[in-house]
């Protein structure tokens, strides 16, 4: 393990979100973050002073989403690919979060909750999604690690999650529609319940894209589907629920 603080990588692209309060450095051939993450780390269900941790982090856009959403609090990102976790806590460092949010450089499945000074309250993840087995891997190992459960499976998330939550912590992710029930049933299966869940569609006479689904550990049976997000209106133009979350970017 280790935590990183890298300077500023001058080949790398630089995108803005949140109007320009946020700029995030990334690599302008490799692994970028995905509309996925922006719309997990904008809608997802953080209270204050919370403590979150965010597996498999990549450029860190989901923790510094989170941290200037809310400002009281701290985020933990963990990253197996070094130049991603080198990227990451340069744009920590870059965008003046470095009291809130710590980046690692380690396999999910090595965490302890000591390197987060005990449980989080929040586990998140916007993880690799496609089996091993499955589909063509890239030749481009980043492309192939964050795309393909290389790295971190499914399994590995959702085990990594129980052991680092707290009593009733919540874990939040944002997955295929098609695999819902590979997912719900490996939450049950390590005693995380899953309670919540929002259905997402490119638009809305278009199969159900993703899924984020919010479980509780040791929570009780009862779930609540909540009003879908449909990203697209039938011309193309971005529905009002995806404006709120979009309007943000530059």
């Amino acid at each position: 393990m280790t935590e990183l603080t890298p300077e500023l990588t001058p080949e790398l692209t630089i995108d803005s979100l949140h109007n320009g309060c946020l700029q995030i450095q990334q690599s302008p051939s490799g692994y970028r973050f995905s509309m996925d993450a922006v719309i997990i780390a904008n809608i997802a269900s953080i209270q204050s002073n919370d403590r979150v941790l965010d597996l498999g982090t990549g450029c860190g856009v989901i923790p510094l989403i989170l941290a200037y959403l809310h400002l009281e609090i701290t985020v933990f990102g963990v990253e197996i690919q070094k130049s991603q976790a080198d990227i990451a806590a340069a744009n920590v460092r870059n965008n003046h979060l470095e009291n809130r949010i710590t980046i690692f450089h380690q396999d999910i499945k090595s965490l302890s909750v000591d390197q987060t000074s005990g449980n989080v309250n929040v586990v998140i993840c916007n993880p690799p999604h496609i089996e091993k087995s499955c589909g063509r891997i890239n030749p481009d190992r980043q492309l192939a690690v964050s795309r393909h459960e290389i790295e971190m499976t499914l399994d590995d998330v959702v085990k990594t999650a129980k052991k680092m939550l707290s009593p009733f912590g919540r874990l939040i992710l944002i997955y295929p529609a098609k695999r819902l029930a590979d997912l719900t049933d490996r939450m049950r299966s390590c005693g995380i319940e899953p309670k919540k869940i929002c259905i997402l569609y490119t638009k809305a006479e278009t199969k159900a894209k993703r899924v984020i689904i919010e479980g509780i550990k040791d929570g009780k049976p009862g779930m609540v589907i909540t009003k879908p997000l449909i990203i697209h209106n039938p011309d193309g133009t971005y529905t009002e629920m995806a404006k709120r979350i979009f309007s943000t970017q530059q």
